[in-house]
Parts: C-alpha cells; sequence; structure tokens
C-alpha cells in the first residue's frame, strides 16, 4: 500500500494563538482548517503560499511532530 507522507502544521498570531491548522503533504499540496469567525473551513491549495495570505496577523507556520 503506497500513503502520501505528510506533515501536520499550525498558523499562529504573535501573541502564538493558533489562527488556523492544517496538513502539508511531500508533493506540496495542503489542506486547511480556518475561518473559525463562521466555523472552522477546509479548504486545498496547491502550495502552502497563498495558505500565509488566508487571513491577517499570522507570523508563524509551526510544523508539528506526528505519529
Amino acid at each position: 500500500m503506497d500513503t502520501k507522507r505528510r506533515r501536520s502544521f499550525q498558523l499562529e498570531d504573535a501573541k502564538g494563538n493558533k489562527l488556523a491548522s492544517g496538513i502539508i503533504y511531500d508533493e506540496g499540496n495542503v489542506q486547511i482548517m480556518w475561518r473559525k469567525d463562521i466555523g472552522y473551513t477546509a479548504e486545498q491549495y496547491s502550495s502552502i503560499n497563498p495558505v500565509l495570505d488566508l487571513m491577517p496577523g499570522v507570523v508563524l507556520i509551526r510544523l508539528l511532530e506526528t505519529e
């Protein structure tokens, strides 16, 4: 069975508050959960670049340990 390798991440503001979370795959594709103001919404992008402009205040992408 061939599985995609992935890494979890979260976007944080300057105070360390989590603004969004997601998964980035080795191929560069990204799945992200964001928009807490309307209930978290899942979206997919072909790279991490547009994710940084989703919301104001993002200053950190934290890569998280995965099992």
